[in-house]
């Protein structure tokens, strides 16, 4: 801070009037407010300077103002101020701006300069100024600097900026607009309350700056809608325009900054300078932003100074010799004659600097309103239009500007025309730029003019793009989780890069290998990205070529998760063999798809989308999707970002059902729809689609009826769908009838090829018989696909393929597809285990004797060994890699649960059997294990429309059954406590205590109110009566009315709750739990327990030989739930997917542009709605006009000096009807 301390009065200003006692000082105070020391002045004649007549001290002016009595949001919220010196260092003042008052880095730096003084705007003009100023700061996220006092253009500043924050509830926290005020201390008002006393380090509280006192002429207020401020201070007085040359410096030193700061990149933060009206500063600030090289647009129309600006630059020539422009002599007169009418004697020094400014014309750019057409653009495309003008035609920093403010219109309309040659080689580092800021606009802009992707991302440069991510994603977390297991690595190459990594910097760089970890993890373990198929390839590390991939250097791990890389494993893990017949088609680099893995792993919704639009397998990239985001949503530990991961998944489950319903047209082929289900997808970790949605617990996607068409498909296997429900089961048990009956969908087809052979060779119209031979015969389904060439039924897995092959089958063939059959299976299943508890129970009811064991009980405990081998096959064929996620999935099954629980107990149950005298806790035991066996059966009504829903419902109450039971368990301890301790107090016996506790008050719920132990009618010495038995009966009543009468309804009601909310999702689940159990009995052995020990010892003995490596035995996989395409049908299938793809995604879009026409239309109806009242207005002036023509005209004719022509006809108007 500064103050004067050589008094020097002001002889021009202290004239006869004043008072000679207290003299005014050139530096604007009476002498009066000087200290007495500084009253002297040894050379009075010696001009005021502020260098020489003031001293300078630390300020005692900073912290936070609240302003009081202010209008809309500015009472609300704290405002921070500094007041500083004139020679304060702009580095000194940004350090301040970022590190004290943490507002960052800005995008673009708006200064808005213009009249101090209060002044009148058009209407139309101010409200375009207001958003459009509003609409560029947002956008581009810029700041706004003006001279923060409340009045003139920095009024208008502050009103934009309170509208938008009341139009946002009053608080714009996450797009806080930042407007810095820069204001001369000599001429504010109430400064005693912005300083702190002598002494103080600190204000004690926020400033109260009151806006509700009445304004004094001379000192100007601060705006209290401006966000901070930044007061100049030369020890001056009441004299404005001392701010000037330290906000120039300000601008000039923010606009040397770099626009983003962590990447190394070249361009700086652009400046515009916005005049709205003005004084002779202005003119003079005009000048020096040319100087500095900051583009200026001028707002015309606004008044003073701003129009002679616009009239100067709009009447202005080119030079032909010269670069810049120049006057004419005329223009030049006339620009001097309004320089003098606005500023009188300053005229000519004005008239120079606006000269200087022209020779610039790249740099001043004029915004026109005209308020008889409107608005010609918008104000903040304007400012966007000087600064691209500044760039002087280097396109590539026009859009790296337009990509920095996030404009994508402007990229549009200005960068990418057919005037600009941009070389598209050109443009890798902005296609980075937008990859790593989540610009997708932008992205899909370089797409559609003609950037190759393919040959911008390559294996490097998508290397760099992740280690470019934040340290605050959930990818960077789990890759920090996977570096803190320390697994060791897989291979010696993992074991060079570790110790390579270790000696450099002792971390991890990020490589692709550890995002195909990331990947697998969150999909599944059998899932195999393309980033883990080539470790040599993918765990490469690449040099860091610039200072912010040096930043974000990341650590991780190659490793196995579960460490399941013995031979033996491999052997037993059939869910990744193929069959030797077929080669494995290994997945490729596609760049879209690398891209799109990387938006959805760090959960760019916008970006996921464009590029999900250009993919070529879109259902299984929405179904990854969708999978990927679920599980990185169960990670997060952030609610918001929970919530939006799952949102975004729901949206790919969206958009893969809309795909579907596109595929799935019942009147066209579905051949299709069924092989894209089914396909193994080499690009998506060799899963499919069906596996994939069952993985993502997907449900409205299984429900779809063409999933659920294929299931039934495949649950009929090659069972002809003509045969009824009767047929089959006679066919199951009488093999013969299978051998020669037509129950096989070959046979339909051998039927109708025998019917039109016959067809064929009836004469034809010309006497002519037709020759079969010649003919190709194409049979079609009842679906409407057409049946498979025999080459068709040699591709893939022969169990999965049920179209009818058109071959003549082998009655041994015969037999081996219909028994395995997942329908077949079921059945005969289910007849094993009720002939399994058929004869547990009469083993359990009769023949279960202590002295011997029968061979009936024998072949009881032979039959549940199968029954453990069998389950055991289940954990060895489960999809997962290693057995500790087989058995991990294996017991989370519900069903596997009481599997475990029935098995076990039968086996305490046979070992206390074993034991003297246990036979009757055996029996115990085996009673209670049959329960379950029971229970077991439910799970067959699975498969049942009508019985699965109703088990589904069942499972949903039980839990709210264990949540009753919580609340009754209250009332009933309480009673039963309460009523023991009443009537038999002093009771030491544990049962006769537990039986009063629990075991009347349980069965008391039920109607057993045990009366005679209340109120006994004979009383004895070993029985006594109990006391304060009224008591008890008073409990007792409010016992039942609660149990019977409150508690009950509230176990129906929320019964009736559940009901009501299953209902609606019933057939969805049901639907779903419909693939688990085809995927079971799709894997079954065709045999039974207890007979399938048949298949299982047949299997062992492959696989022993299997181990020896015999080539002998004959190749043998489990069955998959896929089939293997030939390379040809791969691309016709991934052609025709696309093609529907598109076609939905034009529907969509069609329908969003009709939504939004559709908006707009209404907000225009707004608008002119909200004009009725100004045409409301206008009617009574229009008429009162009308009538003054009127008289006009008759006083004219009666005083003769008409023109003596006749007057037009006036049409007459009702104001009343609107019409003539």
């Amino acid at each position: 801070m500064r103050v004067c301390n050589r008094f020097t009065e002001d002889k021009k200003k202290n004239g006869p009037v004043s008072d000679p006692a207290n003299p005014l000082c050139q530096c604007g105070k009476k002498k009066s407010r000087h200290e007495p020391p500084y009253h002297q002045n040894n050379d009075s004649s010696e001009p005021w300077s502020a260098e020489t007549h003031t001293l300078k001290s630390p300020t005692r002016s900073y912290g936070e103002i609240q302003f009081v009595g202010a209008a809309g949001w500015g009472q609300e919220k704290l405002r921070k101020f500094v007041r500083v010196d004139y020679e304060t260092k702009p580095e000194t003042l940004m350090e301040l701006i970022q590190k004290q008052w943490k507002l960052g880095q800005p995008k673009l730096l708006i200064s808005v300069t213009g009249g101090a003084k209060n002044f009148k705007l058009n209407s139309n003009l101010k409200n375009v100024f207001r958003k459009g100023l509003i609409k560029a700061a947002l956008s581009t996220d810029a700041w706004i600097i003006s001279g923060g006092s409340n009045s003139g253009v920095m009024k208008y500043v502050g009103e934009a900026v309170r509208d938008y924050a009341i139009a946002e509830g009053g608080s714009a926290t996450t797009r806080r607009i930042v407007a810095i005020g820069i204001a001369t201390w000599g001429i504010l008002d109430q400064q005693e309350a912005l300083t702190m006393d002598k002494g103080s380090k600190l204000l004690s509280r926020p400033a109260s700056y009151r806006m509700d006192q009445q304004e004094q002429t001379g000192p100007v207020r601060l705006d209290p809608n401006h966000t901070h401020f930044i007061l100049v201070d030369d020890g001056t007085t009441g004299k404005f325009g001392k701010e000037i040359k330290l906000r120039s410096d300000l601008e000039k030193q923010i606009s040397e900054q770099k626009v983003t700061p962590e990447n190394d990149e070249r361009l700086n933060i652009p400046t515009v300078c916005v005049v709205v009206e003005g004084g002779p500063n202005t003119i003079q600030t005009v000048k020096e932003a040319v100087e500095n090289g900051t583009p200026c647009l001028i707002i015309n129309g606004s008044g003073r100074a701003a129009n002679i600006l616009a009239y100067a630059f709009d009447n202005c020539r080119t030079s032909d010799n010269k670069p810049g422009k120049y006057f004419s002599r005329d223009v030049r007169g006339k620009i001097e004659k309004r320089l003098r009418k606005a500023f009188k004697d300053r005229a000519s020094d004005l008239l120079n600097m606006i000269e200087e400014c022209i020779k610039e014309p790249s740099l001043i750019n004029v915004y026109k309103l005209d308020a008889g057409r409107g608005v010609s653009t918008d104000i903040d495309g304007a400012i966007l239009d000087a600064l691209l003008r500044a760039q002087k035609g280097n396109c590539i920093d026009q859009l790296q500007l337009a990509m920095v403010w996030k404009r994508v219109d402007v990229a549009k309309t200005k960068i990418f025309t057919d005037d600009n040659n941009l070389m598209m080689a050109k443009l890798n580092n902005s296609v980075r730029y937008a990859i790593e800021h989540d610009l997708p606009n932008f992205l899909e802009l370089f797409i559609e003019n003609g950037v190759s992707m393919k040959d911008y991302l390559t294996e490097k440069e998508l290397t760099i793009l992740y280690r470019g991510i934040t340290k605050t994603s959930r990818l960077s977390c789990m890759l920090e989780e996977n570096k803190k297991k320390d697994i060791k690595p897989t291979s010696l190459l993992s074991c060079m890069l570790k110790e390579k990594n270790e000696k450099k910097d002792g971390g991890y760089n990020v490589t692709l290998w550890m995002i195909g970890q990331i990947i697998q993890q969150l999909t599944m373990d059998t899932y195999e990205p393309l980033y883990l198929s080539d470790e040599e390839r993918f765990n490469q590390e690449y040099p860091l070529t610039s200072v912010s991939e040096k930043k974000v250097h990341r650590e991780s791990d190659n490793s196995d998760h579960c460490g399941c890389s013995s031979q033996l494993f491999a052997i037993l893990d059939h869910n990744i063999q193929k069959s030797e017949k077929w080669k494995k088609i290994m997945p490729q680099f596609h760049p879209i798809r690398e891209l799109f893995l990387y938006a959805i792993l760090l959960n760019r919704q916008e970006m996921a989308r464009m590029l999900w639009e250009r993919i070529d397998e879109p259902i299984a990239a929405a179904l990854t999707a969708s999978k990927m985001l679920k599980a990185m949503a169960g990670k997060e530990f952030d609610q918001d970002q929970k919530k939006s991961m799952m949102k975004h998944a729901e949206n790919f489950e969206e958009l893969a059902i809309g795909v579907l319903k596109e595929c799935y047209d019942p009147g066209e082929d579905r051949t299709n729809i069924y092989n894209m289900m089914r396909r193994e997808l080499p690009n998506w970790g060799q899963a499919t689609c069906l596996t994939m949605a069952v993985q993502a617990q997907n449900r409205k996607f299984i429900a779809q009826s063409a999933v659920q068409n294929l299931l039934t498909k495949m649950w009929m296997g090659k069972i002809s769908n003509e045969n009824n429900y009767w047929k089959l089961w006679l066919y199951m048990f009488c093999p013969l009838m299978v051998a020669f009956n037509d129950s096989l969908m070959e046979d339909k087809h051998r039927e109708r090829c025998q019917r039109n052979a016959v067809t064929a060779n009836k004469p034809d119209d010309s006497g002519g018989i037709g020759d079969g031979h010649e003919m190709e015969m194409v049979e079609v389904d009842s679906e409407g696909a057409p049946h498979p060439t025999m080459a068709d039924c040699k591709q893939g897995n022969g169990d999965l393929d049920n179209r009818d092959s058109g071959q003549r089958l082998s009655v041994l063939r015969r037999l081996v597809l219909f028994y395995n059959a997942p329908i077949i299976k079921f059945r005969l299943n289910v007849v094993a285990y009720l002939a399994f508890l058929f004869l547990f129970s009469f083993i359990i009811l009769t023949e279960f004797e202590e002295e011997r064991v029968t061979w009936k009980e024998w072949f009881l405990i032979g039959w549940v060994v199968t029954l453990y081998m069998e389950e055991f096959r289940q954990i060895a064929h489960g999809e997962s890699n290693c057995w500790k996620d087989r058995l991990y999935h294996w017991i989370n099954d519900f069903w596997n649960m009481i599997d475990l629980a029935t098995l076990l107990l039968f086996g305490i149950g046979v070992a206390l059997r074993a034991i003297p005298g246990m036979f009757g806790p055996a029996r115990i035991i085996l009673a209670l294990d049959l329960i379950g066996f029971h229970m077991r059966l439910l799970q067959s009504f699975f498969v049942s429309e009508r019985l699965g829903p109703k088990l589904i419902m069942i499972a949903r109450m039980m839990k709210d059954l264990l949540f009753f039971v919580c609340i009754l368990a209250v009332f009933l301890i309480s009673y039963g406590i309460a009523s023991q301790a009443i009537m038999f107090p002093n009771v030491t016996d544990p049962l006769s205590i537990f039986k009063g506790i629990f075991y009347k008050a349980y069965f008391q719920m039920y109607g057993e109110l045990f009366l005679e132990d209340i109120q006994p009618e004979v009383c004895t010495l070993d029985d006594p009566c109990p006391e304060y038995s009224w008591m008890g009966i008073l409990l007792l009543s409010f016992y039942m009315m609660l149990s019977n009468v409150l508690l009950l309804n509230l176990l129906i009601a929320m019964f009736s709750n559940t009901f009501s909310n299953v209902q609606e999702n019933t057939d969805e689940l049901w639907k779903f739990q419909r693939y688990e159990v085809l995927k079971e009995y799709f894997n079954r052995p065709a045999i039974p327990p207890p007979l399938i020990l048949i298949s299982l010892i047949k299997s062992f003995v492959r696989f022993c030989i299997k181990i020896c490596n015999c080539s002998c035995c004959p190749s043998c996989t489990s069955p998959e739930l896929k089939t293997f395409p030939e390379e040809g049908k791969v691309k016709e299938l991934v052609l025709w997917e696309k093609n529907k793809a598109d076609d939905y995604i034009v529907k969509e879009n069609s329908k969003h542009n009709m939504e939004d026409r559709v908006q707009t239309i209404s907000v225009m109806m707004e608008k002119l709605l909200g004009n009725s009242d100004r045409l409301s207005k206008m009617e009574p002036q229009l008429v009162r006009t009308n009538k003054a023509m009127e008289w006009i005209m008759k006083s004219l004719i009666a005083n003769k000096l008409s023109s003596g022509e006749e007057p037009p006809d006036m049409e007459h108007i009702d104001s009343g009807s609107g019409g003539q």
